[in-house]
């Protein structure tokens, strides 16, 4: 692969190779409107809105704790975007993108050029900068959500980074031309993902639930049970004893300290996890969820076999 300039040298060579490679594999995705078009003709580009005082009738209550959050501190100084301001940022994030994917389809992969290329990133860089400013301007609707669905079972952490994933997948969604606040589209979007998450803890609870007697009968030693615990937990300490060839190893941290288990005297948020296993709080979430879902298969399983040999 060479580029046209001939004075680039080797090293720069492979770097814009890699660049090209990386940006070739890029999906860019806006919201279409008919009017980036003429935009593009006349190269227009728009400017930078100047700082917007925050109002601060709208700063979050003090029950909602945020100052556990360090990291939220400098989302929610940023000011609030009114109207205007949102139609404009989300027009202009939009049309950076347009920009990019425009050039990405005239890029050459025998003979990239390293001036587009470099557009290509520019515009990208822009649009992930008025992104980011979109959504640290919507963090509070994340945090006093989470400070009125918070419970002892939905920790304010967990419901704060299940409302941020939706906020950010709200930006890249949000359709600006259709005339709506983005605060109200926003805040449907985060309390979504808290139902979903209720809905799944709802639906792991029952799911490890006792419903046979048995079941908490046949474990091999009875002096390591805690009787004392809910008979929920009992139960899923048990098939993690039992089941623990299933898991790996982290998958077994995991589930013990969400469920309490394993001496714990109390379950372990997602940020507790986080921090004590030296990982990201979605990543525990995922870890979660896969062990809870070989958990299931393998006690399906069982009570298949179970079920088949009473038959006999």
């Amino acid at each position: 692969m060479k580029l046209a300039a001939s004075s680039t040298t080797e090293s720069e060579l492979i770097k814009n190779q890699l660049r090209l490679e990386r940006i070739l594999k890029l999906e860019i995705e806006f919201i279409e409107s008919s009017e980036f078009e003429s935009m593009l003709t006349a190269q227009t580009r728009p400017g930078i809105f100047e700082t917007v005082p925050l109002n601060p009738s709208l700063k979050v209550q003090e029950d909602v704790q945020a100052e556990n959050l360090p990291c939220l501190a400098l989302a929610l100084g940023e000011p609030l975007l009114s109207f205007a301001e949102e139609q404009h940022e989300f027009r202009r994030m939009n049309f950076l993108k347009f920009q990019a994917a425009r050039l990405q389809l005239t890029l050459d992969a025998d003979r990239p050029d390293a001036k587009t290329l470099k557009q290509i990133e520019q515009l990208l860089s822009e649009a992930k900068d008025v992104r980011d400013h979109i959504i640290r301007s919507n963090m509070r609707l994340v945090v006093s959500n989470a400070g009125k669905y918070c419970t002892s079972s939905y920790g304010f952490e967990d419901l704060v980074s299940d409302g941020s994933l939706s906020l950010m997948e709200a930006v890249e969604k949000f359709n600006y031309q259709l005339g709506f606040r983005f605060s109200t589209y926003a805040t449907h979007a985060i309390r979504r993902s808290f139902f979903r998450r209720i809905e799944r803890k709802q639906k792991d609870r029952k799911r490890f639930s006792v419903t046979d007697p048995e079941i908490m009968t046949s474990t091999p030693d009875q002096q390591e049970v805690d009787y004392d615990a809910p008979a929920e937990n009992r139960l899923m300490a048990h098939m993690v004893e039992v089941m623990s060839d299933h898991l790996t190893e982290r998958e077994r941290q995991i589930i013990e300290g969400r469920f309490g288990l394993n001496g714990r005297s109390e379950p372990l948020t997602l940020m507790q996890l986080s921090a004590e296993l030296g990982i990201c709080k979605e990543r525990v979430r995922q870890v979660e969820g896969t062990a809870l879902k070989k958990l299931h298969a393998v006690a399906v399983e069982y009570s298949k076999r179970q079920l088949a040999s009473s038959k006999l």
